[in-house]
């Protein structure tokens, strides 16, 4: 067993020794908990891009201007657009990192519960699913996992395009792209979820409502903050 699976395996058993103080003796409340300390870890990433994002489609009445200004000539325009979110304080990859940073917290789970000690035991089944299994998509029970997991995601992009200005400054295929993503996101995580161990389902989907609160919340101190200092 590696270092870092060994190291998930602890982790996950102390969460579940915790929850089961308060007479909850599942791995899937563990796997909740876990999912929940990350994206408390990752809150800060996540106020900045958030902010990051709202700033950018603000500044879409300069990025029109830029555009005409500069259209014809793709270096200038790149030039020019860089010192705009220098000079705002933008930064437009931000969104990125949050994400990234996920993926090996995804990757660590992913190979701790294929070599999950204690897969055949009652505490591993949540809600009919056995945590270590991957139930694939077939026409029973467990498709409501992948189901979920797609409402879910696209509910959060629902959440996340609505609680963003729109920006007049967006490229012409922006929109399409968005509205592609917004089909296209629920039903890649969908088949992700129906292939991998339903822990790793549960985590996802627990993922996404987190952000969803977690969205709501940041838009609307945003939003307050913007009001007190334009009342100040």
């Amino acid at each position: 067993m590696s270092t870092v699976v060994q190291g998930m395996t602890t982790f996950l058993q102390w969460l579940f020794e915790l929850s089961s103080m308060v007479g909850l003796p599942y791995y899937g409340v563990a796997i909740i908990l876990f999912t929940v300390i990350i994206k408390l870890i990752l809150y800060p990433l996540t106020l900045k891009q958030t902010t990051s994002m709202r700033k950018m489609a603000e500044l879409g009445p300069k990025m029109k201007e830029l555009q005409k200004k500069y259209g014809k000539d793709k270096q200038k325009l790149q030039q020019k657009t860089m010192e705009l979110y220098s000079k705002e304080k933008v930064n437009p990859y931000s969104g990125c990192l949050p994400i990234l940073l996920q993926l090996p917290v995804f990757f660590a789970l992913y190979r701790t519960l294929m070599a999950f000690p204690f897969g055949q035991d009652a505490s591993a089944y949540f809600f009919g699913f056995n945590l270590t299994i991957a139930y694939g998509l077939g026409l029973n029970y467990h498709l409501i996992l992948p189901l979920i997991a797609g409402g879910s995601t696209y509910l959060m992009t629902k959440v996340t395009s609505a609680t963003t200005p729109k920006s007049s400054g967006a490229p012409a295929g922006a929109e399409q792209t968005q509205k592609f993503m917004l089909l296209f996101m629920p039903i890649f995580l969908a088949y992700i979820v129906a292939t991998v161990p339903s822990g790793l389902g549960l985590y996802i989907v627990t993922m996404n409502l987190m952000s969803i609160a977690q969205t709501v919340y940041i838009n609307k101190k945003i939003q307050r903050d913007k009001e007190n200092l334009e009342a100040a």
